[in-house]
């Protein structure tokens, strides 16, 4: 901002110069301003990431066994008895959050799908002890994802909000699919670690190549009959892939091991899908055959 001051007469002159001393302080004011709102931001989103990280390390479990199929679970029954007070702090520091401050596209990115996860685990524990997030004690009509599950920034989200409106509709990231996380054993498998923003595609990668590593849930190809079968999240948004040439096998192949690549480079094949299993991906469903 520049004020000249023209005037001859010692009056003016000095009237002239206070009003570019004012303007000069309400400049730095306003920028001083916005300086410090950003860093409180930047530490309100640090924060969730950190108290969520927490949540998950403590109740992460590795593979076990569910109907036959190999996946991490959580332990939602010590999570109902010692992490209901983790879970308040968090939600009360997404409360505080507003997404638009969030300049970083995969600063946002990290975020939002943390937040979805984190929601997930709320609805179940909130309702616990259920057997799946489909569970009408979650959901009187059985569809969790309309519900209004969390606060972020003083509005109400629901699940299905976070995922259609915000992140595929603002990142056009087909992977977000299997980012965010249904809690049951036919999804991918969660991790001990949040999403975080400077690593945020290599863990969109490494978690789709685990999951297609899955014979039971991800993909299994089927040499004989020519037929490979994928996680049926791929049927339920088989939409997102009618843009993509050569559909789902083209997005699917980078994914899959080398050996069935080359086989689907030679040949063509039928696509089927597995049943989805909502069983809840809980420590206290190992072993249940």
């Amino acid at each position: 901002m520049r004020v000249r001051c023209r005037s001859a007469k010692s009056r003016d002159a000095v009237s002239c110069v206070a009003g570019a001393v004012r303007c000069y302080m309400i400049g730095l004011l306003v920028i001083a301003g916005f300086m410090m709102a950003s860093p409180a931001m930047a530490s309100d989103v640090s924060r969730f990431t950190t108290l969520y990280g927490e949540l998950l390390k403590q109740f992460w479990r590795p593979t076990v066994s569910i109907h036959g199929i190999e996946t991490t679970v959580f332990d939602y029954a010590a999570i109902k008895q010692e992490g209901t007070e983790l879970i308040a702090e968090i939600s009360g520091v997404l409360a505080k959050i507003d997404p638009d401050d969030i300049g970083n596209q995969e600063a946002l990115k990290a975020f939002w799908i943390n937040v979805y996860n984190f929601s997930a685990m709320r609805l179940v524990i909130d309702a616990y002890p259920v057997d799946s997030i489909t569970s009408f004690k979650i959901s009187l009509i059985k569809h969790p994802w309309s519900k209004k599950a969390v606060m972020v920034g003083g509005r109400r989200y629901s699940l299905s909000e976070i995922e259609k409106d915000i992140l595929l509709e603002r990142f056009s990231d087909k992977r977000i699919i299997f980012a965010v996380s249904c809690a049951a054993v036919s999804c991918p498998d969660r991790t001990p670690e949040p999403f975080e923003t400077d690593k945020v595609n290599d863990q969109l990668v490494e978690l789709i190549r685990e999951f297609y590593r899955n014979p039971k849930k991800g993909s299994s190809l089927n040499r004989e009959n020519k037929t490979l079968t994928l996680s049926w999240i791929l049927k339920k948004d088989a939409h997102l892939f009618y843009d993509v040439n050569g559909g789902v096998i083209a997005f699917v192949r980078p994914y899959l091991d080398q050996d069935t690549q080359d086989f689907l480079s030679k040949h063509p094949v039928a696509i089927d899908y597995f049943d989805h299993d909502w069983t809840l991906n809980d420590l206290a469903q190992a072993g249940h055959p």
